[in-house]
């Protein structure tokens, strides 16, 4: 299992905009058949940070839905148009894959 995670931190006044905008991308992903999205907001540390979470069973997965989401026309323009709206720089990717089970 691995899970995809994007950190980013919302301009200030802009968190109801981005949000918008977040739903356009999730329905794009949705119209595309990729996995499905969630996005968190931290109640503490950084402010107006928003966290998008995907989970995927394994790396070729992810390599498939990433290629078909970023040659997806409409999915990057709302992609693009959502970071307009976050802090430049501000962005942290991970993916972490499910510590193996050691006996």
């Amino acid at each position: 299992m691995y899970r995809h995670s994007i950190r980013q931190q919302v301009r200030y006044g802009q968190f109801r905009e981005y949000m918008e905008i977040a739903g356009a991308v999730v329905a794009a992903r949705d119209k595309l058949g990729l996995t499905s999205a969630s996005i968190w907001a931290p109640m503490v540390g950084a402010a107006n940070e928003a966290v998008w979470e995907f989970y995927y069973p394994d790396l070729a997965t992810f390599e498939r839905e990433n290629e078909a989401f970023y040659g997806d026309t409409d999915a990057m323009k709302a992609w693009r148009d959502l970071w307009q709206l976050t802090v430049q720089g501000s962005t942290r990717d991970e993916l972490l894959q499910e510590a193996p089970n050691i006996a």
